[in-house]
């Protein structure tokens, strides 16, 4: 026999005074909608990460997107 799922309403009129009941049901994991690669991680010195950081961002790309094009020109490779 199949079951019924219960309906979650949520009032718009006032905000909730719990955390639990201000949640967004609507949109929850949205973020996971686009899909994502594998994620790689490696250690650099806090200098090394501060001018990684500077660079990307007087470049207008995220740290991501720099380390995936110096990748991709050191193994001779187009960009995605």
């Amino acid at each position: 026999m199949a079951t019924k799922k219960p309906v979650r309403r949520v009032a718009a009129s006032r905000p909730s005074d719990t955390l639990m009941g201000n949640q967004d049901l609507r949109h929850k994991g949205d973020s996971t909608a686009r899909k994502k690669g594998k994620c790689v991680t490696f250690w650099v010195t806090d200098e090394q990460k501060q001018a990684i950081s500077a660079y990307a961002a007087d470049h207008g790309m995220t740290v991501s997107r720099l380390i995936i094009e110096g990748l991709e020109m050191r193994m001779n490779r187009k960009s995605i």
